[in-house]
Parts: C-alpha cells; sequence; structure tokens
C-alpha cells in the first residue's frame, strides 16, 4: 500500500485481515427481503435528508491525505462516471460478490471492491427513466413521486443497501449526542468500527461523504450501464420547473437566494476565487453536505446547506414511502441519484482543477474503503453480527449433501460462490464459504424464493416445484407472480443464450438430493 492507514478506527485492520465477518443470527434491520436472483420487492432503508444530514466516516481529510476507515489492498476500479474500470484493473466482477470480512490475498476474483460489478442481466429489458410511485390505492397526479427502476429497487433491497446506508450514516452519530442515530442493529456496539470523524464534525468527514455517495453511484452504473441515467447528475443545478422532470413541475418552488448563490459556487468551483475558498477536497464535502451555516475547527467557510435542501425540495406530503424525506428509503428515489449526482460533479471539477487523478493510490484505496464498508454494514443487517465470529472452525459434517451437493455450488466451473457466499451473498441465499452445510440447508428447505413467483427454493420430493433445480435446468417458464414475488427467470448460473450451464452430472445430483427428502447433513 502506498501511503500509511491513519485512524483510531480498527475497521480497516479488521477487514484487512479477516476478522471482521460475519455469522448468521436473526436481526432486524429494515424488512429487508431478498430475491434468489438478486431481486425483490421494493421496501426501505436508507439515510439522508434535512436536520443533521448524514456525512462520511472516519479518515480523508482530501488532500492533505488522512486516512480511510476500512481499505483493503490495492486499487477500486469505479473511476469514470460511467463506473468504467481503472486502466490498471480487471473486468472480471460479479453483482453480489464475496467481499465482506475478506481481505488482501483472500478476495476472489469477483471481489466487485476490486473488478467492479458485471452488467445486470435486466440491463438488456429494464425501462429507461424513472418510475411513477403512488400511494397504495391512490392515483393523484399530485402524490405521485418518482423512484428507480423496479430492477433496480429489488437489487438494492436483495443486497441489504438500503439498510446498510442507514447503518452508514449512523455509526457517524455514535459520539454525537442522541447518536446513534436511525440505526436498527445498535452499530455503536461495534466500538472498533466508530470512526474518528462523526456527523459534520471535520473535514475528513466531508471527505468519506463525497466518497460513499460515489461508491454507490458508479457501482449503479456498472450494474446498469445501458441505464446510466438513472444514475446521472441534474445537468446543471435546477433553476426552474423545466429543469426537472415532468411529473414534478406542477410543484415547481424556486430555491432561496442563498442556495442559489452556493449553487453558482459549486458549479463555478474550477474558478481560481472558488478554489482558493476549499483547502482540500474533504472542506468542500463538509460545505455541501452540512446543514446551512454549520461550522467547523480549521475551516472558516459555513456549510451550504445544499445537501439538506436539495432533499427536502421533493418531498411529497402522503407519500413517502420511498421519498426523499424519510430516513429510511431515500437511495429509492430518482431525485436521490439526481442530487448526489450533481454533488459528485461538482467535487470532480474540483479535482481536475486542483490535479488530481482517479488512478491516485490514496484515491484507490479509499474507494475501495468505501466498498468494503458497506459490504460489511450490509451483512450487519442481514445476519446480526459481531467481529470475528466466522474466524471460529465450522462443524464437523458429513452426509449427502456435505459430501456431493456442497461441492457442486463450490465448483469454480460453476461460479454459485461467486454470488452466493457467505458473505455478502445475492439475494441473502448462501451456498458457499464459511457456513456451516447445516445452515446453508436451511437456507433452501422450503424457504419462498423470492423472484421466483410461486416457487420456494428447495420443495423436499418435488425438484420440479424447487425453484433451485428449475434454475439451475433452465425451467422456469412455469414461474407466475404471485403476492411472494415476482418472476425472474433465466438460468443460474447465468448464461447469454438462456440455457443451461451446470453439467447433467452436477444437476442429477442435486436432482437425487431433492428426491431423497433434501436432508441436511450429520
Amino acid at each position: 500500500m502506498s501511503h500509511v492507514l491513519r485512524s483510531s478506527s480498527r475497521l480497516h485492520q479488521l477487514v484487512m485481515s479477516g476478522l471482521l465477518v460475519l455469522a448468521p443470527a436473526a436481526v432486524a434491520c429494515g424488512g429487508n427481503k431478498s430475491g434468489d436472483d438478486g431481486n425483490a420487492a421494493p421496501n426501505a432503508d436508507a439515510s439522508a435528508g434535512k436536520g443533521v444530514s448524514p456525512t462520511g466516516a472516519a479518515g480523508g481529510g482530501g488532500t492533505s491525505g488522512a486516512a480511510s476507515p476500512a481499505s483493503g489492498a490495492g486499487a477500486s476500479p469505479v473511476t469514470g462516471a460511467a463506473g468504467a474500470l481503472a486502466a490498471s484493473g480487471a473486468s472480471n466482477g460479479s453483482a453480489g460478490s464475496d467481499t465482506s470480512g475478506q481481505g488482501g490475498a483472500a478476495q476472489a476474483s469477483h471481489d466487485h471492491c476490486v473488478y467492479g460489478y458485471d452488467p445486470q442481466p435486466t440491463d438488456a429489458t429494464m425501462k429507461d427513466g424513472p418510475a411513477e410511485y403512488f400511494p397504495a390505492g391512490k392515483t393523484d397526479p399530485s402524490l405521485v413521486d418518482l423512484t428507480v427502476q423496479p430492477e433496480v429497487l429489488s437489487w438494492m433491497q436483495s443486497h441489504f443497501w438500503q439498510a446498510a446506508h442507514v447503518e452508514w450514516h449512523a455509526i457517524r452519530t455514535c459520539s454525537l449526542p442522541g447518536g446513534p442515530r436511525g440505526s436498527k442493529v445498535n452499530i455503536c456496539q461495534f466500538k472498533d468500527m466508530i470512526p474518528v470523524d462523526q456527523n459534520c464534525q471535520s473535514t475528513g468527514d466531508g471527505y468519506q461523504f463525497l466518497l460513499f455517495h460515489r461508491h454507490m453511484l458508479e457501482a449503479l452504473k456498472q450494474l446498469w450501464p445501458k441505464h446510466s441515467e438513472q444514475f446521472s447528475a441534474f445537468p446543471k443545478f435546477p433553476q426552474s420547473a423545466e429543469d426537472v422532470p415532468p411529473q414534478w413541475r406542477s410543484a415547481w418552488q424556486k430555491f432561496n437566494a442563498t442556495d442559489l448563490a452556493n449553487a453558482k459556487i459549486a458549479e463555478e468551483i474550477d474558478k481560481p476565487e472558488n478554489l482558493a475558498l476549499f483547502p482540500d477536497e474533504g472542506a468542500l464535502g463538509f460545505w455541501l453536505q452540512c446543514n446551512m451555516g454549520a461550522s467547523i475547527k480549521g475551516f472558516s467557510l459555513k456549510s451550504s446547506g445544499l445537501h439538506g435542501d436539495l432533499h427536502m425540495h421533493w418531498v411529497r406530503q402522503g407519500n413517502t414511502e420511498h421519498g426523499l424525506g424519510n430516513t429510511s428509503s431515500n437511495i429509492d428515489n430518482y431525485m436521490f441519484w439526481k442530487l448526489h449526482g450533481w454533488m459528485d460533479n461538482v467535487w470532480e471539477k474540483y479535482r481536475i482543477a486542483k490535479g488530481l487523478k482517479r488512478t491516485d493510490p490514496k484515491y484507490v484505496d479509499d474507494m475501495r474503503a468505501q466498498c468494503r464498508e458497506m459490504d460489511i454494514e450490509a451483512e450487519f443487517c442481514r445476519t446480526g453480527v459481531k467481529p470475528g465470529q466466522m474466524t471460529d472452525p465450522l462443524p464437523a459434517e458429513s452426509g449427502f449433501f456435505h459430501e456431493k451437493v456442497r461441492p457442486i455450488f463450490e465448483a469454480a466451473a460453476n461460479k454459485c460462490g461467486g454470488c452466493h457466499s457467505a458473505a455478502g451473498p445475492e439475494a441473502g441465499m448462501s451456498l458457499s464459504g464459511q457456513i456451516s452445510s447445516k445452515d446453508i440447508v436451511a437456507g433452501l428447505v422450503n424457504q419462498q424464493a423470492i423472484g421466483g413467483g410461486q416457487f420456494k427454493r428447495v420443495v423436499p420430493g418435488q425438484p420440479e416445484q424447487s425453484w433451485l433445480y428449475l434454475k439451475i435446468t433452465a425451467m422456469t417458464s412455469g414461474c407466475t407472480a404471485t403476492s411472494a414475488g415476482q418472476c425472474f427467470p433465466g438460468p443460474m448460473p447465468p448464461s447469454a443464450d438462456g440455457k443451461a450451464t451446470m453439467s447433467a452430472a452436477d444437476v442429477a445430483i442435486v436432482r437425487q438430493w431433492i428426491m431423497d427428502g433434501a436432508q441436511g447433513p450429520k
């Protein structure tokens, strides 16, 4: 690593050593439902808005070279406005990769924090633009809100992004009065993770705020490259109804004079007189994201409040499930990505003017750190976790599943472990990794296959009624969307032609296991 990480938080140490990983346990963290194709019914868990604006993490003070809170070795690939890989990075990423709690050499080739994400299959079929959302039973145009497309909501849900976003911000209030704010898992119990730089208290916090939201923006553009417009900025700071989607034009309200003046500074950040206002990236991040008039030691300029005011400018009374003012769901909102994309563009213009590059070692380390931390917080919400639990040895197990079926899922040729590991599994469905075979079976047998309509993942004695079997045989056409969930057909492991890719011999073993009652190990 090209620089020394400096922080009282041990999060980066835990990540790099592989000690911060999660063991299965029940936990309520926003009530997420996961889908077997990485898709699920929309739900909500995020954090931002007015009041005390959410901020960054321990470490980075922009160009001052302060530390990031959770860093693995090497460089992050998320570099361009379209989420392109860095010139030095490979392109073998895969959604739902095994990343959380694994560090250094332990990282798999599908590590999305290193290689980025592969496009989702739905990139070929998803609609462009926002999706309209109304409260149940209502169609009044004055109530309409805009979300990203359902496929994106489902992916974020199945990867616990909404919940992780809550906890990412909440842990940055642990040392403040009233903290932690919004945590569903008492995130402050993990004292080694608590960042030094707390909510709007330092420029290091401002820097982490910028990094974290860029990580999300660029990951989404990698996942849906044909629909990157959904995650792109306002072309300019909105100053008239014509600058926002048609659904919002009838409710247009002008920004106040202070906001407009600050927005002008932001959009002209590369002018010498404006650059001179901000000694480093962290100062810019603080100024953009904290409450209007907030101040911190060592930086003379008070915060602009633009982040909070942009959030609150598009809030529908009576329609808050995915609203910008709902601290549990605002990343679902189409306008969330527009406003954060605008701030990200301001940051990038600043970086260019300062001669900073996306290949700078500190930057790529810090971007990867944000990916690592978000994965860990998602795992907290998915499983209920304490650092180090998964360093305990797995129990000795035997039997048909453990000896014959599990190796199929873990075989390199089938690639199941790249997306369905114990750490950060796609759809919350683990098939390999640091997890007992008993727990794998428990997560399969008679569990609803969200993304599989009426089917359950595995029904003992009935392979043709088991979504797992139907997926590996590419026989998913019988799926019918029900109240249990939507249908996301296509084989697993995925293939370009929609045909099964698992060998006939492996399929026969899985079928035999189900026919014999889908028994767990001894």
